[in-house]
This record gives structure tokens, sequence and C-alpha cells, in this order.
């Protein structure tokens, strides 16, 4: 009897617990439904995301001028309506459109996210060519092209190059990074979302081929890597020969930054690109090569900064101060800059040319930005769509060196020189087949003139 009572008691305390679980458990969702964030429609979300950059991002950013944040809200009050008939790409797009009108290159929304046709272009000087391909379309390597879709290859990057950041010359090297990307084309009019119809120059003949996405393997996104056929990058085929003798900018370009002595000429070359941070002793090769250069001074020195597109531009200076001491007061310094010579690339290029004085020869084309520029980015971020906003928060000054507290970058008080111009002395630009004859008709010029 007594075991009887006590077993029910427990059986009533068994129930009591699993009534009194049900009832937490009850109240957790009832709880979590209360406390469940309303499931936003398409428009809404990006309404929203209109409203951040309207009211957060271009109230915060300094790189607008007057007049462009009235064509930019302009373009906003329009989007707002518009909404419901752009997809995703186009949006983005628009968004691209608002940020350029800030014209500063730092001040970007990155679109390399965007899908690709297998393909890779490069602009040399007689055109836009084909440099690499996936193993499908190796027939169309080296080919030149002439259209995509109904348009030329120049009306293209025309109207691409509204919605890319940038003085004209950076907006130009950048358009050739994205004229590949269906969706980014699509995002402006231009294609279909996923493929595009090429028309080609390939030897004699003219093709016309449809491309389609695809994902490869990624690389440097920067298209002057594409130059380099680069045996570990599995599922790319290039149209240079990777065996045929390359120039020395070309030849070590993977080691981002590197120097050679060219005896023959009394020469010393030394190359910074956009490689620049995958090499470990960037310090201890401009100390080797000043080491050396002291033993040479009869030689002339050449900087080649055309594919430095920026990063770090504390770790070369002494390339800009110690050269045109060391060397014989008759010897030349020759600067190679290009329009990817940008960014601590370019100030580089100011501090070499300022401490030159009349020694500095500029070659090849202009860089990709004014002496004037902002840089030092803050990044924002859309709230629903994830897109980024690089947004530049510091001013440069390398043509007059005017400082301001608070608005001018900071590290420029110590380094800032007045360059005055980068404007090229002798404007050379490499062609289709200079490159695939592996020469360089920059570094020919410069070895070609007198001592």
């Amino acid at each position: 009897m007594k075991q009887s009572i006590i077993l029910r008691i427990e059986l009533m305390d068994i129930r009591k617990l699993y009534n009194l679980g049900l009832l937490f458990i009850l109240l957790t969702i009832l709880i979590g439904c209360s406390e469940q964030k309303e499931i936003k429609s398409r428009k809404q979300q990006w309404l929203d995301d209109i409203a951040y950059f309207e009211n957060v991002y271009l109230q915060e950013s300094n790189t607008f001028p007057e007049d462009s944040l009235e064509k930019c809200q302009s373009i906003l009050d329009q989007l707002k309506q518009q909404v419901e008939s752009l997809d995703d790409n186009e949006l983005i797009l628009k968004f691209s459109r608002c940020v350029s009108m800030a014209n500063n290159g730092h001040t970007v929304i990155p679109l390399h996210f965007m899908a690709k046709v297998p393909l890779r272009f490069y602009k040399f000087s007689d055109g836009v060519h084909i440099v690499k391909t996936d193993s499908a379309s190796t027939p169309y390597l080296g080919a030149k092209v002439l259209k995509i879709n109904d348009l030329t290859i120049e009306d293209v990057e025309e109207k691409l190059k509204p919605y890319l950041s940038g003085i004209d010359r950076w907006r130009s090297y950048k358009a050739s990074n994205y004229l590949c990307s269906p969706e980014i084309l699509h995002g402006i009019g231009l294609s279909e979302k996923n493929s595009m119809t090429l028309t080609l120059l390939k030897d004699k003949d003219t093709l016309k081929a449809t491309f389609t996405t695809k994902e490869m393997k990624k690389k440097y996104y920067e298209n002057w890597s594409d130059l380099y056929p680069d045996p570990a990058d599995s599922g790319w085929h290039y149209a240079l020969n990777p065996n045929i003798q390359k120039p020395l900018y070309l030849d070590k370009m993977q080691e981002g930054v590197f120097y050679h002595f060219i005896d023959s000429t009394k020469s010393a070359y030394f190359s910074i690109n956009g490689y620049w941070n995958q090499a470990d002793d960037f310090e201890d090769k401009i100390e080797d090569f000043l080491e050396v250069l002291e033993t040479k001074t009869d030689y002339n020195v050449i900087m080649d900064l055309r594919y430095f597109t920026g990063g770090n531009y504390i770790i070369p200076v002494d390339l800009a101060t110690k050269p045109p001491k060391i060397i014989d007061s008759n010897k030349k310094i020759y600067l190679i800059t290009s329009n990817k010579t940008f960014s601590a690339g370019l100030v580089t290029a100011a501090r070499i040319k300022y401490y030159a004085e009349e020694k500095i020869v500029i070659v090849g084309e202009e860089v990709g930005d004014n002496l004037k520029f902002w840089a030092e980015n803050d990044s924002y971020q859309l709230p629903n769509s994830g897109i980024n906003i690089y947004d530049s928060d510091a001013e440069h000054d390398w043509k007059d060196n005017e400082f301001t507290f608070g608005k001018s970058f900071w590290v420029n008080y110590f380094y800032g020189v007045p360059a005055k111009s980068l404007a090229v002395d002798q404007e050379i630009k490499l062609s289709f087949t200079e490159y695939m004859q592996g020469d360089d008709p920059i570094l020919n010029w410069i070895l070609n003139q007198p001592s």
C-alpha cells in the first residue's frame, strides 16, 4: 500500500514536470515568434538600402562635389520608383553610378564579384585582345575583340565608364577588367545576364561566337596580371607562349618586387607591381639594390612602376631619395608609368620625380590619377544587399604638397613632396604584336638612349 502511494506520487510529479516542460517550450515559441523580425519584401529591402545610402553614406562621405551630390540624389529619387522594374544587377550598377560621381578612384563599389565569361581581355595600343581563356575557348586566344553584342568595343567601354570610379585614364583601365562580364554589362542594359556574343578578328578571319558565364579559379583579378602565363594557374590557357624569352617586366612579374643590373648598357632596373605584398623581402631587395648601385655609380637607373596599382608607399621611400645621390651627376633616372600606376604607385612615382630633379625622364603613359586625390578608405555595407562601398577619408596633394590638419593624410606631413607634374616625356604604349614577340618597347627605348 505504502509503495503504491509512493508510486502514484512519483507519477504525479513526472506529469507535472512534463506539463511544465510543455509550457516552457510553448512560451519559448511564443516569445520567439513575437521577437522574430518581420520578413521584408524584396522591394522594401532595396528601399532600405537606398535609404541607408542616402541618409548614412552620402551624409558621411567627404569626396562628393556639391553638384555631384545633386545629380546623385536625382538618380536615387528615380531609383525608388524603379525598384520593382529593375533586377539586382541593374540596381547595383545604379549605386555604382552614384558612387562614381565622387570622381575619385578610391571611392568605389568593387564589381569583380560579378560573373564573367571564361575569357580575359587586355587593352593594348592596337586594341583589346583575348590573352587568356579556359580550355574550351583556346581557339580564340589572341583574337582582337571588335564588338560585344552589336556595339563596338570602344562604344561599350565609353558606356561603361560612367559606372566606374576615377578619372578617365583609370576608368579606361578598369573597364578592360569588366568588359568580359555579362552581369555588369547587363546592369547597364548592354547584354544578357549570363551570356555575350563577341565579334572577333583572329589572324585575317572575322569570327562571331557566343560565350556564357563560367566560374573559374580566382587569381589576382586585375587584368595586367593576366599577361603573365602562370603555370600554377590551373584551368587557364594563355595567348603568350610561356617558353618565349620574356622581357624584364614580365619575366619576374609574379615576384612583385625585383631588380636587375644590365651591365651591357650600364642600367640599373628596379620594378614594383601590384604583387608587391607577396614579396617577403621587399625592404631587403631595396637595400641590396642600393648597395650594388653604390658600386655602379656610372649606371642610369630605371624605376618601373607601370603595374604598381597601389598598396604601401612607405616601404620604397629610399628608392626615391637615395639613387639621385648615388649615381653620377650626368646619369639619368628613367621612370616608367602607365594608367595603372595608381595610389601608392603614383605616390612613389611623385617622390622619385621630385628627388631626381633634372635627372628624371618619364616614359610610358600618364599615371592613373590626378596628383591631388582622396584615399585611405573607410568602408560601408548596404544592410540588405551586402554591397560594399569603399569611401576615401583623407586628402593627398602630390602636386603642391599643401597640408591641412584633419583633412590631409597625416603621414604626408612627413613624406609629402610637391612633384608638380607626372606628365610623360616620351609616350610609348605596348602593342599586342610586341607583347606576343616578347618585346618591351618602353625598356628598349630607354636602353637605346645615349649614355
